[in-house]
């Protein structure tokens, strides 16, 4: 039987990735304080394996899936180029492996549906306060879910059930919202919706299943 309310998410950032990409941003921060800007003069918003990293220690993610959703900065700071300029190195405790955490120039929310209202549902991350002039906020976890939907790929679709399986996000409202986005999405609508559709089904299965 499915919860009548969503798990409220919580961000764990104690964990070797979690670290790292916390230090990935604590770089750019003291540029800004250099620069003398103002609180909140950069918004960042992070979607991808990292976020769900955060929310769920499913998986080691080595990618940055970042969003600057406001910047009220100089171009001349070239705030991306700083951020992908060093990798943050971390040790994976579960492989015993040393990597690398990198920002990913390339991403872009557009590449899947993305929900218009994904930034007021997005949670802060505590170790940059309100008077700092850098604020990282990651994506909730129904907007990730979301936005993969447009690649899709298995690690994609592994990475939303997870979240549904978690308990932070309730099928009914990923759906709704899911087929708002969807709806204005710039790309061809029919694949995204078809993922959800099926998505959604074997969820249900489950969590039929678990009910037994």
């Amino acid at each position: 039987m499915e919860l009548p309310d969503a798990i409220v998410p919580s961000l764990n950032t104690s964990k070797a990735l979690g670290q790292a990409l916390i230090s990935m941003f604590k770089s750019v921060e003291a540029e800004l304080v250099l620069e003398s800007a103002e609180p909140g003069a950069v918004k960042i918003i992070v979607f991808g394996g990292c976020a769900v990293h955060l929310y769920t220690n499913h998986r080691v993610s080595t990618d940055v899936d970042a969003e600057i959703y406001e910047a009220n900065v100089p171009e001349a700071l070239h705030l991306q180029t700083m951020l992908a300029e060093i990798p943050e190195q971390f040790f994976d405790e579960q492989s015993g492996r040393l990597m690398e955490l990198n920002y990913d120039l390339q991403y872009n929310t557009s590449f899947g549906p993305i929900h218009e209202d994904y930034w007021e549902r997005s949670l802060p991350l505590t170790e940059f306060p309100i008077e700092s002039p850098l604020h990282v906020h990651i994506a909730a976890p129904i907007d990730i879910a979301i936005s993969k939907l447009g690649r899709a790929t298995d690690q994609d679709i592994g990475d939303i059930m997870v979240l549904l399986r978690s308990g932070f996000i309730i099928s009914t409202e990923l759906h709704r919202l899911a087929l708002q986005a969807i709806d204005v999405y710039v790309g061809n609508k029919e694949p995204p919706t078809s993922v959800l559709t099926h998505i959604l089904q074997d969820y249900l299965e489950y969590t039929d299943d678990e009910a037994r």
